[in-house]
């Protein structure tokens, strides 16, 4: 490809469309937010407490993969990355240091110490303009190939708001990097299958004597090593070839009755040209090569998973119900109806992303628990669509009765010809009666479902295994993609009718030109000042917890989060409105009683708080005798020490509060925070001259 033709390539505008809306420096500088503490800043791996080759044997929170305290998260690919960002960051603020040059930014003050962000947050940055360029690159693949179906599934997934979790988090890297190596497998894969096909329809004599090596290297090779690098990325990459298969079967068999036709022809035909005969022979052989290929990939996912299973060790994640109480829902019908809701506000995420947030755990969404709650009707109309998607690719579909509707007719060659037929140029106003529903619209539609959207999809769904959260932004990046893809058609359905119409309408063929037109560019625009709204909230703690509280101010998980960042700005009234509800230790956690306490003391409301540490720390003995991965005494002793402290707070006797700060620091020595108060208040006592 010259130099020229890469610059008109539709995947580099929008890769640099997709980077140019979060290139912003307040979002390029901000702070570690959210999970940043627990994947970068506290990683021993990330930081270099341990060796560099310890991500192969920790989790992604640099667990032990072998504890009963690891999440299971084993992602050694994006690990390393974020090692490489920190190092790049230590590198450079000692570079920065040495000359004398270094200005203490919002970014270096606010961490504390820890290096700034800048690097990790512009090279997440710059792997979603990757992603949206590989987008735009497969599109092709799946729609008819022309510039206009690239741009608009480009523009769509770069500028989508949905995306600001991964994009903006850099603790969400692996979404990024497991989208990378997904698409690089589909491309690879893609790229070669069209190859053999038109090989084989071009030159179906000297077909066999194809380099077997490019097949090799482009179907097995490079697509199982990529899903393999994509897995170890973040665990939905293990569907990769799972995509792949999908995607061969429909885009060249279109459904299962097709395919039997294909596999069970007899050898000898009743027919007067002998094209017929061969032609009925590839289709057998393309039936048969497709069942090998499956076979083949199929085993490459299972050895990949099965070693990825042993890495697990002999635990299993410990999740609660608290994290997702869809999944974990005892009752079936419960269980069903509520998870297939969460699915429902996925898809209105993606037509409609206002109501994004970093967390929906607790009773953040209500459960389904009767057939007469109206959102039920929601989810049987979405399994009614799915059960007619999925049907149709057993049997085909029903299309007007001037289409080839004829299973037999759907053949390989016909696939090549629908592909190079959408290349030739037609004449103005000349549109076949099928144009709107046809086989080859079937095909694209249930690749963009179930190959781009639903496989992708489908380790976050509770289907196969019940996941440790409710919903979340980030597990639809990829995904998206699916959308983003039937979007795409439908405008261009409408545009090509526009131009087809007959000249009798022609005030409403331009009225839906320009309607389909409009409308996309709307939407744009939307979606772009969304995008960088959310960009900018997920820059500073503060700043995205008020805005997830504006979301959804039922997350226990928002309240505390909120509540501690507005303590942290002395904004206590506002802070103990905000945490008042899960103060109490029974209702959600020993811990939130703590910053609780520590607010209402700044109110000067100490008694209250004093009733609430004596709950909490009854809490903590139920929680010893119940013991558990959660109620590990690391953990209990770090919380007893803190509410200690908060109590120590609120004691106004100087011997008493001594004892208090003695008995914190004595329960977890560890404690930098009572380690730090107790020393101070020992100072404070000897210019007191009281020791």
């Amino acid at each position: 490809m010259s130099s020229w033709s890469f610059w008109k390539a539709p995947s580099f505008w929008t890769a640099l469309i997709a980077m140019l809306a979060y290139w912003d420096a307040r979002a390029l500088t901000g702070d570690f937010v959210y999970d940043d503490a627990g994947s970068v800043v506290k990683n021993v791996v990330v930081n270099g407490s341990v060796d560099w080759k310890e991500a192969f044997q920790r989790d992604f929170w640099g667990v032990e993969m072998t504890t009963a305290q690891s999440h299971k998260s084993f992602r050694p690919i994006t690990t390393l990355t974020l090692k490489a960002n920190y190092l790049l960051a230590q590198w450079y603020e000692q570079k920065q240091e040495s000359r004398g040059n270094h200005n203490h930014n919002s970014s270096s003050t606010s961490n504390k110490g820890h290096p700034p962000t800048v690097s990790f947050h512009v090279v997440n940055v710059m792997l979603h303009g990757l992603v949206t360029g590989l987008v735009t690159r497969a599109t092709p693949y799946i729609l008819p190939n022309n510039v206009v179906s690239q741009l608009i599934v480009g523009l769509l997934f770069g500028l989508h708001p949905v995306h600001a979790e991964v994009v903006s988090n850099i603790t969400s890297r692996g979404e990024l990097l497991m989208s990378i190596f997904f698409l690089v497998a589909f491309l690879s894969f893609a790229n070669t299958r069209q190859a053999t096909e038109e090989s084989l329809h071009l030159h179906p004599l000297s077909s066999q004597r194809q380099r077997w090596w490019q097949r090799l290297l482009g179907i097995y090779t490079i697509p199982w090593i990529c899903m393999t690098l994509s897995l170890f990325s973040k665990e939905q990459g293990a569907t990769t070839l799972i995509s792949l298969v999908l995607w061969d079967f429909l885009k060249y068999h279109g459904n299962v009755w097709n395919l039997l036709q294909k596999l069970i022809q007899k050898k000898n035909y009743d027919s007067t040209t002998t094209t017929t005969t061969s032609q009925h022979q590839q289709d057998t052989a393309t039936a048969r090569q497709f069942i090998v290929r499956t076979t083949i990939l199929a085993i490459q996912t299972l050895l990949v998973v099965t070693l990825r299973y042993i890495l697990n060790g002999e635990t299993s994640p410990d999740f609660i119900e608290a994290q997702n109480p869809a999944g974990f829902a005892k009752d079936r019908f419960t269980r069903a109806f509520s998870v297939c809701w969460v699915y429902c506000l996925y898809i209105r995420d993606a037509l409609w992303p206002y109501y994004l947030c970093p967390d929906w755990s607790g009773v953040s969404i209500d459960l389904i628990r009767s057939i007469k709650d109206p959102r039920a009707m929601a989810v049987v109309a979405l399994w009614y669509m799915a059960a007619q998607s999925f049907w149709t690719m057993v049997i085909g579909g029903n299309f007007p009765s001037s289409s080839s509707t004829s299973a037999a007719a759907v053949s390989t060659k016909r696939d090549a010809a629908v592909d190079a037929g959408q290349k030739k140029k037609k004449k103005k106003n000349e549109l076949s009666p099928d144009w709107w529903w046809n086989d080859a619209t079937l095909r694209q539609v249930n690749m963009s479902i179930w190959a781009f959207a639903f496989s992708p999809f489908l380790l976050s769904s509770n289907i196969l295994v019940v996941v440790g959260l409710m919903k979340a932004d980030r597990v639809i990046y990829l995904p998206l993609f699916g959308f983003c893809l039937l979007e795409a058609m439908l405008l261009e359905k409408f545009r090509a009718g526009a131009l087809t119409m007959r000249t009798s309408i022609e005030n409403r063929k331009e009225l839906l030109f320009w309607a389909a037109h409009f409308f996309l560019m709307f939407q744009l625009f939307v979606f772009c000042g969304r995008t960088h709204e959310r960009n900018v909230a997920w820059s500073e703690s503060l700043r995205l917890w008020e805005a997830a509280y504006t979301i959804n101010p039922r997350s226990h998980h928002t309240m505390y989060n909120y509540g501690y960042e507005l303590s942290l700005k002395q904004r206590y009234t506002e802070a103990e409105i905000v945490l008042r509800p899960i103060g109490d230790p029974r209702v959600e956690s020993p811990s939130n009683t703590f910053v609780y306490a520590m607010v209402l003391f700044n109110l000067q409301r100490c008694n209250r708080a004093l009733q609430l540490l004596d709950d909490a720390f009854e809490v903590i003995k139920e929680k010893r005798k119940e013991g558990g991965p959660r109620n590990t005494d690391s953990h209990l002793n770090r919380t007893e020490s803190n509410l200690l402290v908060a109590k120590a707070h609120c004691t106004d006797d100087l011997q008493e509060r001594g004892r208090v700060l003695y008995q914190a620091v004595e329960i977890d020595p560890t404690n930098e925070y009572a380690i730090g108060l107790a020393t101070e208040f020992m100072k404070k006592l000897e210019q007191m001259n009281l020791l």
